[in-house]
């Protein structure tokens, strides 16, 4: 697994929707409909993590949620962080 450069990291960025890169982290934020929603959501997407081995780093506040993405052992993003988003939005993609 590598570190992915800038060009391949918005290029990537343009496969996700509505996902971005600040400070070395791809993040998005979701709101949802009550905080049961949100943290069925979220439970949802710590099944994928952890069959994925890939845990984000989150903030939940009510029925927000936020999650940043990034990969410790390249100290920056790689395909992992594009291949859990790209999950996470699916799991999304059922409620909304």
């Amino acid at each position: 697994m590598q570190k992915l450069s800038e060009i391949e990291i918005n290029e990537n960025l343009q496969k996700l929707n509505h996902w971005n890169h600040t400070h070395n982290v791809i993040e998005k934020s979701f709101v949802f409909k009550n905080f049961d929603e949100a943290m069925e959501i979220i439970n949802k997407i710590a099944s994928e993590a952890k069959k994925q081995n890939h845990h984000p780093e989150w903030t939940n506040v009510y029925n927000k949620l936020t999650i940043k993405l990034s990969t410790h052992d390249v100290s920056g993003i790689s395909s992992k962080d594009f291949d859990l988003a790209t999950a996470i939005d699916l799991i999304v993609k059922q409620y909304c």
